[in-house]
């Protein structure tokens, strides 16, 4: 297969944009076409309304890419991204449609194993301090209340979709290949990541960053490197 124009589809993590991964095109190789999806909301689509469930977003997702997934494609995603990244895959695969060369998915265990959770109900400054916990958002952006008042609604509406998933097995397993990547600091074992076995076929490889939830920023260009072999090895 040729290795030629290759998109990469990204998913964003809880509160992202299609702006996320930009930092990802510095360092991806110049035939692997960097195509950053946006969910309602948020950046481009900020006057849409708020999805708030996975199987939501996951039509979403799919009714961006669904012309343009006839060539070779991937997908990368991370934290709620990789959730959404496998969910996707499987609607893909439930249509009998092209499927993705790999799916790239970091920050997250196997989603057999995800446990509902009400965060998203928390009071704002419990919300927040949580986030703070997380070291995902810098702390002059926590401390400035018009960003806030902006952003709580998105990430507690990206709370809210995977605190309600409910995880059933894929109807129609598919035939992609799954890549982990997660955080050393994660707490997520390695026993936990290998059930990511059960939403495909095809083989599941696990690697490591130092760091922790946001490890994909601190190794931002050896993670690109990593992508871009998992997508070479996956087009041979």
């Amino acid at each position: 297969m040729s290795l030629n124009n290759i998109k990469l589809f990204s998913i964003p993590f809880s509160g992202g944009n299609a702006y996320s991964y930009s930092p990802f095109r510095k360092y991806l190789p110049e035939n692997i076409e960097l195509r950053s999806l946006e969910l309602p909301g948020r950046g481009k689509r900020f006057s849409e309304t708020l999805l708030k469930s996975i199987d939501a977003m996951t039509e979403d997702l799919f009714r961006q890419i669904e012309n343009m997934i006839d060539g070779p494609y991937a997908i990368f995603g991370h934290s709620l991204g990789a959730l959404l990244g496998v969910t996707l895959c499987r609607y893909i695969s439930e249509r009998r449609l092209n499927l993705p060369l790999i799916l790239i998915l970091s920050g997250q265990t196997a989603p057999s194993l995800i446990e509902q959770d009400n965060r998203y109900s928390l009071p704002d400054d419990e919300f927040v301090n949580m986030l703070r916990q997380m070291e995902g958002t810098p702390e002059e952006l926590l401390g400035d209340k018009d960003f806030i008042r902006f952003f709580l609604p998105i990430i507690k509406a990206d709370f809210q979709a995977i605190g309600c998933y409910s995880y059933s097995p894929p109807e129609n397993m598919p035939e992609t290949p799954i890549s982990i990547v997660l955080g050393s600091k994660e707490n997520i074992r390695d026993e936990d990541a290998a059930q990511w076995k059960l939403e495909t076929k095809n083989a599941v490889s696990v690697d490591r960053f130092e760091g922790g939830h946001f490890f994909i920023f601190n190794h931002t260009e050896n993670l690109c490197r990593l992508i871009a072999e998992k997508i070479e090895l996956a087009a041979l």
